[in-house]
């Protein structure tokens, strides 16, 4: 108890409300619509509003950079990052970041297949004699990431992934419900595919490198207290259905 209240005292005087204070940096990925992403070398999206919201409320100045998954974590656990727009929870990660308590999305990860498809998938075990896509070096949790013996077809991104399902180059894509199903409308195969297994769903939070130190924490705290007034407000369903509506 006395430890949460050194912090808050800390968060006042280090990081005031619409006082300026350092810039971070952020990694994002440049394909994961509609949560972040890059349009003619802006990054937009779901995760990339919110956090430019906190930052306003905070005033704190935000910049971008545009990872791959691998070298944000790494250069997160190396501090050349302030920390990720958006990570999912693991132990080995939360030696290096400091979460917010508050999730910035929920990501539903999901299996998909041709709407064509026979194939009937209830879970992993149905996955072992068929070609399954996913995206290189990209996390679908520990049940999956871990598991082994299965035939795993690599794409470079999400379109790629939607589109050589469609072409029939792979039986069945593991990803995101969400980014999936945004970059089959933006490449028009959403009619070509559907769910077929709803795997897991995990929240993902707003993450920063413990290589800064008390700031990182004093940040992850500060960032919690924002978001919980944006979602009170109804702010981020507002900024979402601006993305899928």
């Amino acid at each position: 108890m006395r430890r949460h209240f050194l912090i808050w005292i800390m968060l006042a005087v280090l990081l005031p409300a619409g006082a300026s204070a350092d810039e971070i940096t952020l990694a994002v990925l440049g394909d994961f619509p509609p949560f972040q992403w890059e349009d003619a070398g802006e990054v937009t999206g779901i995760d990339a509003d919110i956090i430019r919201e906190v930052c306003r409320r905070l005033g704190i100045g935000l910049k971008f950079r545009v990872m791959p998954w691998k070298k944000a974590l790494e250069s997160a656990e190396d501090g050349d990052i302030s920390g990720l727009a958006a990570a999912l929870y693991s132990e080995n990660r939360a030696e290096y970041l400091y979460y917010t308590r508050e999730n910035v999305h929920i990501q539903k990860n999901i299996i998909m297949i041709r709407k064509d498809s026979d194939l009937l998938i209830r879970g992993f075990d149905d996955l072992r004699n068929i070609k399954t896509g996913v995206v290189r070096d990209f996390s679908y949790g520990p049940e999956f990431d871990n598991i082994r013996g299965l035939n795993k077809e690599v794409c470079g991104d999400q379109k790629e992934l939607v589109r050589m399902l469609a072409a029939r180059r792979m039986d069945a894509a593991m990803g995101s419900e969400m980014p999936l199903m945004f970059n089959a409308r933006q490449v028009g195969l959403q009619n070509e595919l559907r769910v077929a297994h709803v795997v897991t769903e995990y929240p993902a939070y707003i993450v920063f490198s413990k290589a800064l130190g008390e700031k990182g924490e004093l940040l992850a705290h500060k960032f919690d207290t924002v978001l919980r007034e944006i979602k009170k407000e109804g702010l981020d369903r507002k900024i979402m259905d601006s993305y899928i509506k």
